[in-house]
């Protein structure tokens, strides 16, 4: 109530010892002091802010008038020389000193940097890929800053462009994504046989616009694993985790098909998820570049690689 609410225009020193990031509350709180009346020339605005290089900035009077320069006594709304001498309410002070202050917000210095994850999406590795080229100082972050018991490693566009060259990354845009698609395809990776199940799926329910309802989808991923157990055949290697208990559990199935094999498909842009509509779509410009001779070579390679996994288990 006292921040937004309250009324009392003779109000003359505000401490703002209750950090915000909203620059709309800020604005409101430090309303508090701006009533003017006869007696009142000025207010004094005490910004109580920590000096750990925090990447949340919280709102100060420095940060809303840009103003990088601090001087003790000073009016906010000008810059001064050391020598000056200031006036404020009968107070006389000299600038003895003019201490530079970050005013910059995490967002306006680092907006464009990309972390790990989107590193190895830009450059369609996977993280661990990333992390490694990191750990051997192959590829060295522009900024690093501790988080807790971890390091947040961010790298500028011209870094990034750097590394695309160093590591002879070809480039990866819209043109090149029916290429990339099947480069994919033709790696034959498969730890499991998920990659496989969800694609024949995917391409089955697929309608005209490349969209497939994800319930649809989560229950031919199911029902093709339910169908191995129940005839007495391997559901996968060894080391799966799925059984009739995992399958019957829509929820972990789900979290599954999403983490893996889905994201395989989503970092490299051949995919998208909607939580909201509920749906899984083809990137509309792979598909527009895929004939139906294309669909077809899709289905019949995941056939075949699915029949030639199944029989070297």
């Amino acid at each position: 109530m006292i921040s937004e609410g309250w009324d009392y225009p003779e109000l003359k020193v505000l401490v703002m010892a209750r950090p915000t990031l909203s620059k709309v509350l800020y604005l409101q709180q430090i309303g508090r002091g701006l009533r003017k009346t006869r007696e009142k020339n000025n207010v004094f605005i005490i910004d109580v802010v920590d000096e750990y290089g925090a990447m949340a900035r919280p709102c100060s009077m420095h940060s809303l008038f840009h103003n990088p320069y601090y001087v003790p006594f000073g009016d906010i709304t000008r810059q001064y020389t050391p020598g000056e001498m200031i006036e404020v309410d009968g107070l006389v002070e000299r600038v003895e000193r003019i201490v530079e202050v970050d005013v910059e917000t995490f967002e306006e210095k680092y907006g464009n940097y990309l972390n790990e994850e989107q590193l190895a999406r830009e450059l369609f590795k996977n993280t661990g890929t990333i992390r490694k080229w990191i750990k051997d100082q192959s590829i060295i972050p522009d900024v690093v800053i501790p988080f807790g018991t971890r390091k947040i490693n961010l790298f500028s566009p011209e870094n990034v462009e750097n590394i695309k060259i160093i590591k002879e990354i070809p480039e990866h845009n819209d043109e090149t994504i029916k290429k990339d698609f099947f480069d994919f395809l033709e790696e034959r990776t498969y730890t499991f046989s998920y990659k496989m199940i969800f694609l024949l799926g995917f391409m089955k329910y697929m309608d005209s616009i490349g969209d497939v309802d994800i319930d649809d989808l989560l229950q031919y991923y199911i029902h093709f694993y339910k169908n191995r157990l129940e005839t007495n055949q391997a559901i996968d290697r060894q080391n799966c985790p799925l059984d009739m208990n995992k399958l019957n559990d829509t929820k972990y199935m789900k979290n599954n098909m999403l983490t893996n094999p889905f994201e395989k498909f989503e970092r490299k842009r051949f995919m998208y998820y909607s939580k909201e509509l509920g749906k899984i779509s083809f990137n509309h410009n792979l598909l527009s570049k895929l004939e139906k001779k294309d669909l077809e070579r899709i289905i019949n390679q995941m056939n075949e690689d699915l029949e030639n996994y199944y029989k070297n288990l």
